[in-house]
């Protein structure tokens, strides 16, 4: 079940573009950043607005997607793509993406909890692991 339609939220995410995250960065208290993916069967450009965890110079997300049975579209077309972007704030950034497994997600699972609890709630609704993304910043150069 979606909490808020597909307008409502590109509503959120034009907002959030066009203060800068000054409207938008926040959302009852958890950090949020707005993910940039091509789609994979499509190639449209999808902005979805995701809370996150800053760890060692990197950015955490889980697609979680609620709880649904499925992935979320953007997990897919993320593990397509060799880069994304991602905005906070003012700040735009080219990032790589690799889903953590074993110890890694291990490590991040209670740090994710800490940022937002409902991810264990997620996470028993969909009946299985939900998985963590980690995206590593690209360095020019």
């Amino acid at each position: 079940m979606r909490l808020l339609s597909r307008p409502v939220l590109a509503a959120c995410n034009a907002v959030y573009r066009a203060t800068g995250g000054v409207l938008g960065a926040w959302w009852f208290g958890q950090p949020i950043l707005l993910l940039s993916t091509v789609g994979r069967r499509t190639g449209e450009h999808r902005v979805n607005g995701l809370v996150f965890l800053r760890d060692a110079g990197r950015l955490v997300v889980v697609a979680s997607d609620n709880g649904a049975p499925r992935r979320p579209g953007w997990y897919y077309n993320l593990m397509a793509a060799d880069q994304a972007e991602i905005q906070y704030r003012r700040s735009r950034v080219r990032v790589t993406a690799h889903e953590a497994v074993g110890e890694e997600r291990d490590r991040l699972w209670p740090l994710l909890l800490r940022v937002y609890s409902g991810y264990d709630r997620h996470q028993a609704r969909a009946g299985r692991p939900l998985p963590v993304l980690v995206l590593t910043p690209v360095r020019d150069g």
